[in-house]
């Protein structure tokens, strides 16, 4: 990030935030998608806005979200891939919890929305229910 940018900073912020709280509250009533909760006494810049799919209660993977949406021109990701499932790391130590590799969960079933700026709230709004009827169908 540049100087010149410095200067956005706070709107640019602000701006993710409020993409952010748009996905979240009109994809929140759907069983089995989540997002991640801002803890206590912190406050997220929501750089990304990310979602988790229980594949199980949706009845969709993420995977089948993202190509869906990829077939309107719309990019989506998984949430970045763990190191320790790259090649240049299998078989290498990591840390996980006790009972699951969080990381590979969030990979396996996180999609990073878009979240560029400059969209309006009419391409949201188009994103938004694509995912809704995509899922609902």
């Amino acid at each position: 990030m540049g100087r010149g940018q410095m200067e956005v900073l706070n709107d640019r912020v602000a701006k993710k935030r409020e993409i952010f709280d748009r996905y979240v509250e009109e994809l929140k009533g759907i069983d089995g998608i989540s997002f991640m909760e801002e803890l206590e006494d912190s406050f997220s810049n929501r750089w990304l806005s990310t979602m988790i799919v229980d594949s199980e209660k949706v009845g969709k993977t993420s995977v089948e979200i993202i190509e869906h949406l990829a077939g309107f021109n719309i990019e989506a990701r998984p949430v970045w891939k763990p190191m320790h499932l790259q090649p240049l790391f299998e078989g290498k130590e990591f840390i996980q919890d006790e009972h699951q590799d969080v990381s590979k969960f969030l990979f396996e079933n996180g999609i990073c929305l878009p979240s560029d700026t400059k969209m309006t709230e009419a391409i949201q709004d188009a994103v938004i229910d694509m995912i809704k009827t995509f899922i609902n169908s």
